[in-house]
Order: structure tokens, then C-alpha cells, then sequence
């Protein structure tokens, strides 16, 4: 009796194994696609944030590579640990990976929090840095002033962060005839 028992617990194994496995149609596709050489600077970038999982510089860098390879989620989690630091770099990268996702209010939030660390940083934080800051949050900060939600209405959406945009080409386009205007005006030596 035994060894029918044994015989029947074999075949039960072998039909869960059958039906357990997975179907034939599975396709695997890597994570990360692009030119051998940027696969091959994130993996260089990947080695030296494992090594130095402290630097900040190397996190910011790594980020950036996974922004630019459209993953803002990976570039999140390369950075939260220096989340509540006082870099506005790492605020401005958190800012515009949550821009990328459309989570206005996390980008707005980040974009406060990296003018708030410019602040502090004084000569370190360019003009520059902070155009940047206002590049990614005028945008987002139209959407949560609107009550916009990307998902649900896209196009409104687009229409609220063209008219930001268009606003700020169109103000930077002033200043610069207005800087041309006074260079022009201005006596030569």
C-alpha cells in the first residue's frame, strides 16, 4: 500500500511541476535599453554607487543616467536617501523625475525644497540652478494650481503647461531684446 501511495505522490509532483512552470510565451526583455556605450557608463555608474553608497555626487550622477534612459522611478530610488539633505541638486533631480511621472504636487514640493536649499548654499547655487528649478516647477505648479490630473485629463493638462511655458519663452524673449536694447543704447568706449 505504501508504494502506491508513493506512485501517486510522484505523479502528483510531476503534474504540479508541469502546471507551476511558466508558458512558453514568456518573453524576457531587459530593463534598460539603449547604446552599449550608456549601458555600459550606467553599469560603471551602478559599480561606483555600490562601492561609495555615501557619495552624493555619484547617486546625482547615476540618477541623471536613469533619467535619461526614461526611468525618473529608478533615478527616485537612486537619490532617497539624500532626500532630506540640503543639496538643491538632489531636489532638482527628485523635482524633475517627479515631473517626468506627472506627480505635480511630489515635483512642486522637491522644487520648494530645492529653492529653499539654493538659498542656503548662497555662491554654490547659480543662476542657472535656480532657472532650472523654475523650468520644472512653473509647469507643475500650473497643474496643482488648476486641479489638473494628468491621468484623467490629459489634454487640459498639455493646454495648462504649454500656456506656462509659452509665458516663460515669451518673458525670456523680452528680457533678451530688452538686454540687446540696452547693450545697443549703451554709450561705446
Amino acid at each position: 500500500m505504501t508504494a502506491s501511495r508513493l506512485v501517486d505522490l510522484i505523479a502528483v509532483a510531476a503534474v504540479a511541476v508541469v502546471v507551476l512552470l511558466p508558458s512558453g510565451s514568456l518573453v524576457a526583455k531587459p530593463a534598460l535599453v539603449g547604446d552599449k556605450i550608456e549601458l555600459d557608463r550606467v553599469a560603471a555608474l551602478e559599480d561606483a554607487r555600490f562601492a561609495d553608497p555615501t557619495n552624493v555626487d555619484r547617486a546625482l550622477a547615476l540618477a541623471d543616467a536613469y533619467l535619461r534612459a526614461d526611468h525618473p522611478e529608478w533615478a527616485l530610488a537612486a537619490t532617497a536617501q539624500f532626500a532630506g539633505g540640503d543639496d538643491h541638486r538632489v531636489h532638482l533631480l527628485r523635482a524633475t523625475a517627479f515631473a517626468e511621472e506627472l506627480h505635480a504636487h511630489e515635483a512642486v514640493a522637491e522644487a520648494a525644497r530645492a529653492t529653499a536649499a539654493c538659498d542656503r548654499e548662497g555662491n554654490k547655487c547659480d543662476a542657472a540652478a535656480r532657472v532650472r528649478i523654475g523650468v520644472v516647477a512653473a509647469p507643475m505648479q500650473a497643474l496643482v494650481d488648476s486641479g489638473i490630473d494628468p491621468r484623467k485629463d490629459p489634454k487640459a493638462a498639455r493646454a495648462a503647461v504649454a500656456g506656462v511655458l509659452h509665458a516663460t519663452h515669451a518673458n525670456s524673449l523680452v528680457r533678451d531684446k530688452a538686454r540687446q536694447d540696452a547693450k545697443s543704447t549703451a554709450p561705446k568706449k
